[in-house]
């Protein structure tokens, strides 16, 4: 990370045995009152190091970057976070939302980062009553109706395969889709779904998996038909897109690439491909440029933008937020904060779209934006 935070923040050792976690579940109860009226505790985590680390970067920064706000207005409550980094390992993420629970304090997490993460921290935070957001998780079940606690900003899968699949029909003219999934719990579903919507255009589809830790694409590029007119890669990790990428034009394919959500990355230029994300460009967005330049003095002008941070600051908001109305009067509980999350209903935000959350945790109206990545960057295109 790039500067410390000027928050009172509490690192959490990732690395805790399972037998005091399990001892220890159950510590926190949503209807445990807590004082907050002077200082006020969340949380945060997320993939801060590991095989999303440049992603990662972009949305710790944004999302505690409307607490420090916060705290250097002289609101209250003043905002204490507690942070840990899930090293994009479901593992880490279960034993963190232990951390989480366990201190009866913590009225609200920020993270985590993607759907395997927040599948991990399901059944922790519905048992205790934690309430919790995502800027980027995007898996459709997630706000099934069972994960009670759970908000995201992102649009789900559901709406991105429509998106996808239109855009490569409608506006690519497709015949011809090779799509490769990364095994995950996010990138199978959103594979399926894509693939089933272009097979009802009458599109031809073939379909294999590779996974996380491959690095050497030689076989599966090989087989990949002659005809074909897209590689679709709803993967996850950026990098691992770029090597694709660049495996497939040392065999000679000049085909086009389609990506999802981790597409908007530095490590992902692959000029003429596409990708499919949840967020637009916020530089095109004359009522971001204030906030914008102040993320850029408060972390660095190389500190990361892409698509995920600004989602990740309207996490940061809404959780203050319900935790500062929840404050009101003193006391809270994470019951309480987990009703003025509901509550929320901002009339605009950093993407220049309201925020207001369905009964089940979807935003209402958050939709996918398709780019298409250029010599000078990536490119809105719809």
């Amino acid at each position: 990370m790039r500067k410390a935070f000027a928050l009172a923040t509490t690192a959490l050792a990732a690395s805790v045995g399972a037998a005091f976690w399990t001892s220890a579940a159950g510590g926190g109860d949503d209807r445990t009152a807590v004082s907050c009226s002077s200082e006020a505790t969340i949380g945060y985590f997320g993939p801060n190091t590991g095989p999303a680390a440049s992603i990662g970067e972009e949305l710790r920064n944004w999302s505690v970057f409307y607490a420090r706000q916060w705290n250097k207005r002289g609101n209250r409550p003043r905002i204490k976070l507690v942070e840990g980094d899930t090293q994009f390992d479901p593992k880490e993420v279960a034993t963190i939302a232990q951390q989480f629970v366990s201190n009866r304090d913590l009225l609200a997490v920020i993270g985590p980062g993607a759907s395997q993460e927040v599948l991990a921290a399901k059944p922790i935070f519905k048992r205790a009553g934690m309430p919790y957001i995502a800027a980027s998780a995007t898996r459709t079940s997630l706000t099934d109706g069972t994960n009670s606690t759970f908000f995201r900003i992102a649009a789900p899968d559901a709406v991105q395969a429509l998106s996808t699949s239109g855009f490569m029909v409608n506006r690519l003219k497709v015949k011809n889709v090779f799509v490769v999934d990364d095994q995950s719990s996010y990138s199978v579903p959103l594979a399926g779904e894509v693939t089933k919507l272009l097979r009802r255009a009458r599109v031809n589809v073939k379909r294999t998996s590779i996974t996380q830790k491959q690095s050497d694409f030689s076989s599966v590029i090989t087989g990949i038909p002659s005809e074909t007119d897209v590689v679709y890669l709803p993967i996850q990790l950026p990098s691992q897109m770029q090597l694709f990428g660049q495996q497939l034009r040392e065999q000679g394919k000049r085909i086009t690439i389609f990506s999802s959500d981790a597409g908007y990355s530095p490590d992902f230029k692959i000029v003429g491909s596409y990708f499919s994300t949840f967020g637009p460009d916020v530089r095109t967005f004359t009522g971001a440029r204030a906030t914008v330049s102040a993320y850029f003095a408060e972390f660095g002008k190389k500190a990361p933008l892409t698509t995920f941070g600004p989602l990740g600051y309207i996490t940061g908001i809404t959780v203050v937020q319900a935790v500062g109305r929840a404050c009101r009067d003193g006391n809270a509980t994470r019951a309480e904060v987990l009703r003025e999350m509901r509550r929320t209903n901002l009339r605009t935000s950093i993407i220049g779209q309201p925020v207001r959350f369905t009964a089940r945790g979807d935003r209402v109206g958050a939709r996918f934006f398709t780019f298409q990545i250029t010599k000078t960057g990536p490119k809105t295109v719809r």
